[in-house]
């Protein structure tokens, strides 16, 4: 019996062994796999950043969003006010072109002119003459001299 326990035990460290190497080769199969796979994601590991490039422009481009709706916004009022400015012009024209005629009625003629009336004027005294004063015959002989 002991030949049939050592037997029986070979047998099964044999098949253990079957196993075992099957199980190793089933692990160097896919350690190989993966060695490839990662050989293969080494080409796009210089794409990993772009994932952090993507989420900036993406946030930057929520924030583009947010200015062109504020903006479009802003447009709207403006155009809103525009509009009303317009109509508001022209009901300001259609007044003033109702009432054209008027106002070239009263701007063709001149201001009326101011005429006042007469002042009654008392008649003033003459002017008091002051009697001449007498001069110095011999001033006025040098004076004749000094002409001469």
């Amino acid at each position: 019996m002991k030949n049939n326990t050592i037997r029986e035990v070979l047998n099964w460290l044999q098949e253990e062994i079957n196993s075992l190497q099957d199980e190793i080769n089933v692990r160097t199969q896919t350690l190989n796999s993966l060695q490839n796979l990662t050989n293969e994601l080494t080409e796009f590991e210089d794409y990993s950043n772009y994932k952090e490039r993507y989420d900036d422009i993406a946030s930057e481009l929520e924030q583009e969003k947010m200015r062109l709706v504020k903006l479009h916004d802003h447009y709207r009022q403006m155009e809103t006010e525009f509009a009303n400015l317009k109509q508001e012009l022209k009901s300001w024209q259609d007044w003033f072109y109702s009432n054209k005629n008027y106002y070239d009625r009263l701007f063709s003629t001149g201001p009326p002119i101011y005429k006042p009336e007469p002042i009654e004027r008392v008649p003033s005294p003459p002017p008091v003459k002051k009697p001449a004063k007498k001069k110095n015959k011999a001033k006025i002989k040098r004076k004749k001299k000094n002409k001469n």
